[in-house]
């Protein structure tokens, strides 16, 4: 995986439709893990970033409401090379679709988005 060239910061795209988690994720995500953030609330919002930015990491909330699922966006984000964690208030036994990615259990800290990105974030 190589960060993008577009800034010294490696860039994220946070999904997340409950807006007042994504505003206190994003801040933890930028102050204290030094991401470019950019959150989207839903998938017609994150796939319009998708189709016009590149993205290091992807933390991917998995039920979106009104039915929404990442899952989709986390494959294609996971085949142009970003690294894509899934977050969820299910286990991981209950969600066959993402087997072959990261899952942090929600509620979950921003130690816990550290460990699964891994050394590439402070």
């Amino acid at each position: 995986m190589t960060l993008s060239m577009t800034c010294s910061r490696p860039r994220v795209l946070y999904v997340e439709d409950e807006v007042i988690v994504a505003l206190d994720v994003a801040d933890g995500l930028a102050d204290e893990l030094g991401f470019e953030v950019r959150v989207a609330h839903n998938l017609t919002a994150a796939f319009r970033l998708v189709e016009s930015e590149t993205f290091d990491f992807a933390l991917l909330d998995m039920n979106l409401g009104h039915g929404e699922r990442s899952t989709e966006l986390g494959h294609k984000l996971a085949a142009a090379g970003t690294h894509v964690v899934f977050a969820s208030g299910y286990n991981r036994n209950e969600i066959d679709e993402i087997a072959n990615f990261q899952l942090i259990e929600k509620p979950f800290l921003l130690d816990d988005i550290r460990s699964a990105f891994g050394s590439a974030v402070g």
